[in-house]
């Protein structure tokens, strides 16, 4: 399509901008290579959970583990997957710190603590008596409340913690 310029004849009662004419004209061009990166960013999980999303992140003594998503959206539930690798103990204290209890609300945990209580902006979620050989699981449903970037710091009987950060859309 040409270009218009101001020289061109104008149809009678229409009144046209230029400017805006040439912006759709040379978008309409561009269009269908944005809409496919679009689609292509979001089925590889950059909006949401997919394949550069679902990620796993392990503590310097691979004793803890976390999947979760790297991206996520502002008031959409979520899974946190915490895993204790091959810890025998009979009581595990969980703690989530950083931006943990600011940016997010905790829904489901499964399977339930004995306790959670919280100190500073550190929640901690206690189990006692806990009877299993090898791994120890945690499922925690999470609702963002803040969009952007966040870290969370997450331990488990005084190990070293690990940090991860998510992104919120909004």
């Amino acid at each position: 399509m040409a270009k218009l310029t101001e020289k061109d004849e104008p149809l009678p009662g229409v009144k046209e901008d230029h400017f805006a004419l040439n912006f759709e004209a040379g978008f309409q061009k561009i269009g269908f290579f944005v809409l496919l990166a679009i689609l292509s960013g979001a089925l590889a999980g950059i909006f949401s959970n997919g394949y550069f999303s679902s990620t796993e992140k392990l503590n310097h003594t691979r004793a803890l583990s976390v999947n979760y998503d790297r991206f996520g959206r502002l008031q959409t539930e979520f899974p946190l997957h915490f895993t204790v690798k091959n810890n025998v103990a009979d009581k595990y204290v969980f703690s989530l710190g950083g931006d943990f209890t600011d940016h997010f609300q905790p829904g489901v945990i499964s399977p339930q603590p004995d306790s959670m209580y919280s100190r500073g902006n550190t929640l901690y979620l206690v189990y006692n008596n806990v009877k299993t050989e090898g791994d120890f699981s945690v499922w925690m449903y999470v609702t963002p409340t803040v969009p952007g970037k966040t870290t969370i710091t997450a331990g488990v009987n005084g190990e070293p913690a690990l940090s991860f950060w998510q992104f919120i859309y909004p």
